[in-house]
């Protein structure tokens, strides 16, 4: 019964950016507390996760306003 207990610690270092990528993949352009536009590089975003395994997760965000379909329906 003791092999199924198991007592760990887990430390993420987590980098968390939204912004828009520039169609060559070199940069990302994020607006920052006082919405000035601010480039920083895919490299130098990574940089801190150089020789460590990584999990690494992209994902696009799209939404459509349902608002006008919503109106002709009533």
């Amino acid at each position: 019964m003791a092999k199924n207990l198991k007592f760990v610690r887990a430390i993420t270092d987590k980098l968390t950016l939204k912004g828009t990528m520039d169609d060559t993949c070199q940069k990302i352009t994020y607006l920052d507390e006082d919405d000035n536009e601010i480039d920083i590089s895919v490299k130098d975003c990574l940089k801190p996760f150089a020789g460590k395994p990584i999990d690494f997760s992209v994902s696009i965000k799209t939404e459509k306003d349902l608002t006008e379909s919503q109106d002709r329906e009533d």
